[in-house]
């Protein structure tokens, strides 16, 4: 079962090994596989910086969105991202 999380113009959607970036103002998505998603996390004052996108070695990120949320939306994203690490970390039938 899909899981989704709303931020503004955005809804994430993590199914299965797919997680999709969907834009309100877009016709398109982007799409990733898990294991190519990429998160990068920056605290910027009472905010956290978060951008999404394809990996690219240990610590860089390519392409994708940079959001941003404040604490209590960030735990919630947190929780919507562990479901997107644990279909990464699984092993066997995708």
């Amino acid at each position: 079962m899909a899981a989704e999380f709303e931020l503004g113009d955005y809804i994430l959607v993590q199914d299965g090994r797919t997680f999709e970036i969907f834009h309100r103002s877009s016709s398109e998505s982007i799409r990733y596989h898990v294991a190519f998603l990429g998160v990068d996390v920056e605290p910027r004052g009472d905010e956290f910086r978060v951008r999404l996108g394809a990996r690219h070695g240990d610590d860089q990120i390519l392409g994708g969105v940079r959001l941003s949320m404040d604490p209590e939306r960030f735990a919630r994203f947190r929780e919507f991202m562990a479901l997107a690490i644990a279909a990464r970390d699984r092993t066997g039938t995708p």
